[in-house]
C-alpha cells in the first residue's frame, strides 16, 4: 500500500478508542457551535483602530450580534475601550453590546490564539493547545509574534479557568466539530508538529476537545497556505496553512459542508486546478468517513466566491526585493522571480467562514456596487444553504474582506463562549 492509500484509508478508518486520561475529562467537551452562547469573544488591537476598513468590519459584526449575543471585547487599556464606545455610539449600539476584557495581550485572530472553551454544562475549562505561529519560526513581537500564546493563559489567570494543556500545537480554525467528531487536516497538524506521530497528536485533539473521533482529510487547498513564497505559480496571498474553517465545517450531528470549486472555474488558473482537485479529495474523503457509530454524513457541496475578482496583479519591482515585512525580508519570499515578473495578490474569500450563533449565522457577502455582477449570485446560493441547514436563524450578509486580505474571515476573528445551565 502507497502513502496516498495509506493516509486516505486512515480518514475513513474506524475511530481508536480514548485513552483512560481522555474518559477522565470527557465531561469537558468543545459544544458544536450551534449550541446555544453565553458570548462571543473578539480582540481590538491598534491594527484594528488604524484601519477604516477591518474597524467597520467589527462595527457590523457587533451591530448584527447585538440583538443575540453580547460580545466579549478584548482590549489593551481603558483608552481602547472609551474609543469602541465613541464608534459604538455614532451608529447607535447599545452599550451593552460590548463588555471589555482588559489584559496585557490581545491578538485579532481570537478563533487561533484566544480561549478555546470546553464545557460540562456546568463549568468552563480551556483547551490550551501549543501556540506555533501556524507552524513557521515567525518573529518575536508585532502581529506574527511568539507573544501571542500568553493570550489564553492570561485569560484563564483572569476567570480562573482550568486550562487543558498539550504540547501539541494546533489553532481553533485548524479543527471543527459536532458533538462527537472532529475534522481537521493531516498536512497540517504533522506540519505544525515534527516528531508527534499523527496518533499522539489524534490522541491529543480528542482529550483536549472531548471528542470520540478524528476525522482526518489528507491535505488542505493551497489557497490557504501561509505567506511563505507563492501558494502556486505566481499567486501570492496570506493565509492560515490549512485552517478547515475555510473549506468544511459541520452543521448539524449528520451534515458536513465542503467547499468547491467548479468544473468551469476549474480551467482559469492554476490555483483554481489544484483546489478542484483537493476538495474533490476532501468531498471524496468525507462520504467514505462516520460518525463513531459507524454513520455516514450527508456531504453538501458550498459555492466558492470567485477570488480572481478581487485580486491585485502588479509587477514586482526592485524595491519588492528590498521591503521587509515584519522583519523578514522579502527577497526569500518571492526568491524564485525577479524584477519585472507579474504576481497576483489573493485574499483569503470563502463562504465556509461563517460565525453561528443565538438565533443567528454571519455568512460572508461579496456582491456589491464595482465588484463582479456574479458575486451576487454566489452569495445568495450560499445563504440558501445556511438558510436550509440552520432553521429559524436569521442569515445575516457582511463584506469580510478586510479580514479576507490579511488571510481570515469572520469566523477566524471570533470564539464562541458556551453558555452554562443554571
Amino acid at each position: 500500500m502507497d502513502r496516498r492509500q495509506l493516509l486516505t484509508g486512515l480518514s475513513a478508518a474506524a475511530f481508536v478508542p480514548i485513552s483512560a486520561r481522555a474518559q477522565a475529562e470527557a465531561a469537558h467537551t468543545f459544544p458544536p457551535e450551534w449550541h446555544e452562547h453565553e458570548a462571543i469573544w473578539m480582540g481590538w488591537t491598534d491594527s484594528v483602530t488604524a484601519s477604516d476598513a477591518h474597524t467597520t468590519l467589527r462595527l457590523e459584526m457587533i451591530e448584527a450580534l447585538a440583538p443575540h449575543v453580547p460580545v466579549k471585547m478584548l482590549v489593551t487599556g481603558d483608552d481602547v475601550a472609551a474609543h469602541i464606545r465613541k464608534l459604538m455610539d455614532k451608529r447607535r449600539i447599545p452599550a451593552e453590546a460590548v463588555i471589555f476584557v482588559k489584559q496585557p495581550t490581545v491578538d485579532v485572530w481570537t478563533r487561533d490564539s484566544g480561549p478555546l472553551f470546553v464545557s460540562d454544562g456546568k463549568t468552563l475549562q480551556l483547551a490550551d493547545f501549543k501556540w506555533g505561529n501556524y507552524g513557521f519560526p515567525w518573529p518575536h513581537t508585532g502581529p506574527m509574534s511568539m507573544e501571542r500564546k500568553n493570550l489564553d493563559q492570561e485569560v484563564a489567570a483572569q476567570f480562573g479557568y482550568k486550562k487543558r494543556r498539550s504540547e501539541v500545537v494546533a489553532e481553533g480554525g485548524g479543527i471543527d466539530v459536532n458533538s462527537s467528531c472532529m475534522v481537521s487536516y493531516m498536512d497540517a497538524a504533522l506540519h505544525r508538529n515534527p516528531g508527534f506521530t499523527l496518533a499522539e497528536i489524534e490522541d491529543a485533539f480528542k482529550r483536549l476537545y472531548g471528542k470520540k473521533k478524528v476525522i482526518w482529510l489528507n491535505r488542505a487547498p493551497v489557497s490557504d497556505r501561509v505567506f511563505a513564497g507563492p501558494k502556486v505559480a505566481n499567486f501570492f496571498g496570506w493565509g492560515a496553512n490549512g485552517h478547515v474553517d475555510e473549506y468544511v465545517r459541520f452543521t448539524d450531528e449528520n451534515t458536513v459542508l465542503v467547499a468547491q470549486v467548479s468544473e468551469e472555474e476549474r480551467e482559469m488558473n492554476a490555483l483554481y486546478r489544484l483546489d478542484h482537485e483537493i476538495l474533490e479529495e476532501n468531498r471524496r474523503q468525507l462520504e467514505l468517513a462516520t460518525d463513531p457509530w459507524g454513520r455516514p454524513f450527508e456531504v453538501i457541496p458550498m459555492p466558492m466566491p470567485d477570488v480572481t475578482t478581487m485580486m491585485e496583479t502588479r509587477t514586482l519591482t526592485e524595491e519588492d526585493f528590498r521591503v521587509g515585512a515584519f522583519g523578514a525580508p522579502m527577497h526569500s519570499v518571492y526568491r524564485d522571480f525577479k524584477p519585472g515578473d507579474e504576481i497576483h495578490w489573493l485574499p483569503a474569500m470563502s463562504y465556509l467562514n461563517f460565525l453561528v450563533t443565538n438565533d443567528v449565522v454571519l455568512t460572508a457577502k461579496y456582491g456589491k456596487e464595482g465588484r463582479a455582477d456574479h458575486l451576487r449570485k454566489t452569495d445568495e446560493q450560499a445563504a440558501e444553504i445556511l438558510k436550509e441547514r440552520f432553521p429559524g436563524r436569521k442569515i445575516i450578509g457582511i463584506d469580510p474582506m478586510a479580514a479576507n486580505w490579511n488571510g481570515g474571515g469572520m469566523h477566524c476573528i471570533t470564539q464562541q463562549e458556551p453558555k452554562l445551565k443554571g
